[in-house]
């Protein structure tokens, strides 16, 4: 029987046309008072549109003391989180950083204090089923505007005081939505998918742009220059989607695709995407979807390694990544060969996360054997700067903050803040 990708003839909605403004008294899309994503030092999964997690000119050199931890020990434990941090402001006196935001399996999305970690208890958003979207900070209207996607099958957009933001807000998707947004930088239309199957933009008021039917989608997007999306999806397939719904190019991975794609940028043009598969194979290809001469992971190396559900970084030419073998990669952007591994004890589901500082490219990644790691590249070999001890799985991916303190939830129902 034909496979359900082949339902990808777009659905598309009313909305689509005409530019979207119907200008009938009915529900329509609206590109009025876009949202930008916030100026802050990781205000969304992968720390920016493009999913590089890399945030550069911060210097991480931890201690590995807990600064705070959410909740305190002394309190008991909310569900595991397994979604990863965000956080508001840019650390200026004009837009300081003061908050964490991270969801939970326990169903709500919770407001940290970045000071001590307390939750605010007048930011109360509460949903039914397990939150595992990583939200995303932006700025609409002048105002602090969060979004993140729920089990509930809804993309939750409210401001600082938890309140829903006008118009299409939540906005109404078909399956549970593990799948962390993105935002085009060109337009304000907001990226996501579903467990059912769907890839979904909206328009940045909320309202369906676009439906394309697919595979259970798990990848997050990434979002070039221009506005075009890429991700992946269980039917193995890195898809790059225009602005408006078309599929522009699609790319056969080995394998269902768990981790989110990385987009390469050179002077504001994309130039190569980068993507794991659980197959264990790290592909790159350019622009148009084709495979980029000189990139062999597997020849390279002798062939994959461990499945692979952890987000690829890129920084400085290299990649990294972690594994369903424990072990966190090192690889060579141009050529795919493995530089430097590092072994952990258990799987990393975690996605690495890299400072470019004054002590030089340091990555920090979570372990499902219960630990935090912070590793120094040397270039040929990765030293160890920190092993945090949580004591369970931290599926969860860090987020760094302007002054180099780490954040990173843990399947043992806590949020740390390691400096």
């Amino acid at each position: 029987m034909t496979r359900r990708i082949l339902a990808g003839l777009l659905v598309l909605t009313a909305a689509l046309s005409a530019g979207c403004d119907s200008g009938d008294d009915g529900p329509s899309c609206s590109y009025s008072n876009p949202t930008t994503l916030t100026d802050s030092a990781w205000p969304k999964f992968r720390h920016d549109v493009q999913n590089t997690g890399l945030i550069d000119g911060v210097t991480v050199a931890p201690s590995g003391e807990a600064r705070w931890i959410f909740p305190p020990l002394t309190e008991v434990r909310k569900g595991p989180f397994a979604s990863s941090p965000v956080l508001n402001g840019n650390g200026t006196d004009d837009t300081p950083t003061t908050r964490v935001y991270i969801g939970s399996t326990d169903g709500q999305f919770y407001a940290l204090n970045v000071a001590d970690g307390s939750a605010d208890p007048s930011f109360v958003v509460q949903t039914a089923l397990p939150i595992t979207s990583t939200g995303l900070v932006g700025v609409r209207k002048g105002e602090e505007a969060v979004f993140v996607g729920i089990g509930l099958g809804q993309v939750y957009g409210v401001n600082s005081a938890a309140e829903n933001l006008a118009d299409g807000f939540p906005s109404n998707l078909v399956g549970y939505v593990a799948s962390s947004v993105n935002l085009s930088p060109v337009d304000g239309t907001f990226y996501t998918g579903s467990l059912v199957g769907e890839i979904t933009g909206l328009c940045p008021n909320g309202f369906a742009r676009f439906v394309f039917g697919t595979l259970p989608v798990q990848s997050s997007p990434a979002v070039g220059p221009d506005g075009t999306m890429y991700i992946g999806s269980d039917d193995r397939q890195l898809r790059a989607i225009n602005p408006i719904g078309p599929i522009l190019w699609s790319f056969s991975a080995s394998a269902p695709i768990f981790s989110s794609p990385v987009a390469e940028v050179v002077n504001g043009t994309t130039i190569a995407l980068y993507v794991a598969d659980r197959g264990g194979f790290v592909f790159k290809v350019d622009a148009n979807g084709v495979p980029v001469p000189g990139f062999d992971f597997a020849n390279q190396n002798g062939g994959p390694v461990g499945p692979i559900a952890s987000s690829p970084a890129l920084a400085n030419g290299r990649l990294y990544v972690g594994s369903d073998d424990g072990r966190l990669y090192a690889i060579d952007a141009t050529s795919g060969k493995i530089v430097w591994s590092f072994r952990t004890g258990a799987p990393i589901a975690s996605s690495p996360a890299v400072a470019t500082g004054t002590n030089g490219p340091v990555v920090v990644v979570g372990s499902n054997d219960g630990n935090v790691y912070a590793l120094r590249d040397e270039g040929s070999a990765a030293t160890t700067l920190m092993t945090f001890e949580v004591g369970m799985p931290v599926r969860s991916s860090p987020a760094i903050g302007d002054d180099g303190t780490i954040y990173v939830g843990a399947d043992d129902g806590r949020v740390y803040a390691i400096q």
